[in-house]
């Protein structure tokens, strides 16, 4: 039997864990490792004369970091089902005449691949992605009609070059393709950019983080809903008996100074965790830090049946249930609060 102490911990079906997703940064440190002079733009005659871009590639000096760099974006798209739009490359015009680049992770890409499927409608993502920032000193020709032309190309490939401005002494064999582009104007990043920590870089003056868009809030009244539908869905026998009058003279009790949902979801709370207590293999810090997280992974992946386990009815003391409410208020209060 499990010696975790559940004691002092709670859980509430009505939020959401919190998720946290950490980006890839080696792909930044090998851009700067490659050493970056500069981007190559390739152009082809369209029907009307007009210079249709079909690729790009970043003019690299230092080639085993360029192929180590290009790999990560590689590994991107290939675990985002060989999509290249899960790179974003933006463009940045700034006022003094030039543009930066700006690469990094396409954000909601990045979280569907990086959270399970079974978890993508249940918990709350905290992301932390890096955004490489490439200057290029001079708004250019080749930019300029890249910029004008894009969009009338069926695809554009990306990769590198091994060279200067007037000699490629190699060209990666490896790319990918890709059609959307942003191109934006230093002032006027939008607040949902990826390209927004430019700001923060160049210190412009109108970038206040305390402004960036904040997630909605969920109302109690959306959480409590939800807070039915889960109990429902991960504990259907439980809330089923609760509903049929188990434990019925201690909830009856209870009602008159608790919400009768949060009764049954403290009873369903402490069901469960007697449950855990008798797996074996159960990890020693099962109820140490991100205890929510094993929770849910534990409700998605047990289904409550007829063999389920409960402890005697005797088990079910009213000081233990008002504990039990007590901790899920508090895990309620620190959602709410972050």
């Amino acid at each position: 039997m499990s010696e975790n102490d559940f004691s002092n911990i709670g859980f509430d079906y009505g939020v959401k864990p919190f998720f946290m997703l950490v980006g890839d940064i080696e792909f930044s440190d090998l851009f700067k490792k490659a050493d970056c002079r500069g981007m190559l733009y390739i152009f082809e005659k369209g029907e009307k004369e007009e210079m249709i871009p079909v690729q790009m590639a970043f003019l690299f000096q230092n080639e085993e970091p360029a192929e180590k760099f290009l790999d990560i974006l590689l590994g991107w798209i290939e675990k985002s089902n060989n999509d290249g739009e899960a790179v974003s490359i933006d463009f940045i015009e700034n006022n003094k005449g030039g543009y930066t680049l700006s690469i990094s992770p396409e954000i909601n890409r990045f979280v569907e691949r990086m959270i399970p499927k079974n978890l993508k409608d249940k918990v709350s993502p905290i992301i932390m992605v890096q955004t490489h920032y490439k200057e290029i000193d001079t708004l250019g020709k080749n930019y300029l009609n890249f910029k004008a032309n894009y969009k009338r190309a069926e695809k554009i490939s990306i990769g590198y070059v091994i060279g200067t401005t007037t000699k490629i002494i190699k060209q990666s064999k490896k790319y990918f393709t890709k059609k959307e582009f942003n191109f934006y104007k230093e002032d006027e990043i939008p607040a949902n950019s990826m390209a927004l920590g430019y700001k923060a870089t160049k210190e412009i003056s109108d970038f206040d983080p305390k402004k960036l868009p904040k997630p909605p809030k969920e109302s109690i009244e959306e959480i409590a809903v939800r807070r039915i539908s889960e109990m429902k869905s991960f504990l259907p026998l439980t809330y089923n008996k609760l509903n049929n009058l188990w434990l019925g003279e201690i909830q009856k009790k209870l009602t008159l100074k608790y919400d009768s949902e949060i009764i049954k979801q403290a009873i369903c709370n402490l069901t469960i965790f007697e449950r855990l207590k008798q797996i074996k293999e159960l990890s020693s810090d099962f109820t140490k830090g991100g205890y929510q997280n094993r929770i849910l992974d534990y409700l998605l992946s047990t289904y409550e049946s007829f063999d389920s386990y409960y402890p005697t009815d005797d088990f079910y003391t009213e000081e233990k249930i008002i504990k039990q409410i007590q901790n899920d208020k508090k895990e309620l209060e620190t959602y709410l609060s972050k």
